[in-house]
Order: C-alpha cells, then sequence, then structure tokens
C-alpha cells in the first residue's frame, strides 16, 4: 500500500469495517476483519498499520484493534455520506434500497465537501458535527498533548511531519508540488482564525482554515 496523500478508498473501507464490527468498545480482531473484508489476514494487518501510523486506528498484534477518536470521526464521516447518498438515491430518484445501498456505498469515496453539503440542504439535513467534514477539535478534546492533530490547531513557530492530507481534488496535487504532502516536514509561520501561512522543504504557501482543518501533522 502506497504512502497515502488522501484516504484511499480501500483504508475508508477498513475504517468502516472496523467500526461496523466494533462493540463496548472492544477491540476488534483482525481475523474478523479478514473474514469480513475477504483479504487475507496478512493484507489487513498491514493496512491496519498503516492505519495506525497516522493515527487512525490503535493496534496491538493478538489483540487486535479499535478506532482512536480521530479514526473515530472519519468512521463517521463516511457513515453521514452513505446516509445522504442513500436517501437521496431512494427518496428522490426512486432507486430500490438494495441498489442504492449498493451504489452509495462505492460513491461515498469520492463525494467532495461542496457536493455533500448540497445534498444536506436539499435533504434538509442539518450540518451538525457530523457533517463537519473535518473538524478543528479532532483528537484534541480528550489530549491535552495529542500526538497528531490540524494543522489548523498548530501555534506560530511550530514544526511538525504532515501525516495525511484529508483532501480528494484538483489540490492534491498542488500541495504535493508545494512540498505538502505525508512525510514533509513544515511549519506554520503565521497563523489566524482565516489563514495560515505554511514553510515546507519547497517554499511558502497560504491555506485557508478549511483546508488547514483537513491536514493531519504529527506533533
Amino acid at each position: 500500500m502506497s504512502s497515502m496523500d488522501a484516504l484511499s478508498e480501500s483504508a475508508e473501507m477498513m475504517i468502516k469495517n472496523i467500526n461496523e464490527l466494533a462493540s463496548n468498545g472492544k477491540r476488534v480482531r483482525t481475523s474478523d476483519l479478514s473474514s469480513k473484508t475477504e483479504l487475507k489476514p496478512a493484507s489487513v494487518t498491514e493496512m491496519i498499520q498503516r492505519l495506525g501510523e497516522i493515527g487512525l486506528v490503535d493496534y496491538e498484534p493478538y489483540h487486535g484493534v479499535y478506532l482512536t477518536k480521530q479514526g473515530q470521526h472519519v468512521a463517521d464521516v463516511i457513515d453521514h455520506r452513505f446516509s445522504i447518498l442513500q436517501r437521496f438515491l431512494t427518496e428522490i430518484l426512486g432507486v430500490e434500497k438494495e441498489e442504492a445501498a449498493d451504489v452509495a456505498c462505492r460513491m461515498e469515496h469520492i463525494l467532495t465537501r461542496d457536493v455533500e453539503n448540497r445534498l444536506s440542504d436539499f435533504l434538509g439535513v442539518e450540518k451538525g458535527s457530523e457533517s463537519d467534514l473535518f473538524c478543528h477539535k479532532v483528537n484534541v478534546d480528550s489530549e491535552r498533548n495529542p500526538e497528531f492533530i490540524p494543522l489548523s490547531n498548530f501555534d506560530e513557530g511550530k514544526t511538525g511531519k504532515v501525516r495525511i492530507v484529508l483532501e480528494k481534488s484538483e489540490l492534491t496535487d498542488t500541495l504535493e508540488k508545494a512540498g505538502l504532502s505525508p512525510g514533509r516536514t513544515i511549519m506554520v509561520k503565521k497563523s489566524n482564525k482565516n489563514s495560515y501561512d505554511i514553510e515546507t522543504e519547497n517554499g511558502t504557501l497560504s491555506l485557508d482554515s478549511d483546508l488547514a482543518s483537513k491536514i493531519i501533522v504529527q506533533n
């Protein structure tokens, strides 16, 4: 599995499956994930190890895996996307529920925030925490010094390593060329609630608060 500049569909599906198999806060066994996904145990282990590296799951060999707060937030976003897509397909387009579920499951991975918001507005879904795609408080409320936090929470003058960019658009290539991609070290030169001036190995660039909140940096 290559380095993720955005969550791949297979990674999102693994998070979704972990969330569906989890019960009462117990760890999910890799053998159960292997059965559910029809992937080889080694492939499951490799993927959850990668997800662990970017702070989305907590994995212990022979003890299973569970979603971190950050991972749970991603799972909630995927679930929200699936819900509004399925409602649109069944209630508006008249697609049969089973077919709608299959199509929504495939579409949820490519849905942009703009389309998500438009669908929510069209269906009359209130925009609460579940539709705030990558809120500024991810993985911050429960830990005083979290290891992985959104760039929007970084203080001026602070240096960190980009772990994942939760963005799927033409911006992905632009950010990568600017030196803002997983594994690269960056520094916040100046920040306020609306914009962030970032120094990378390739130079400097400015980000708005929405995009900064989608860039997860290792503290």
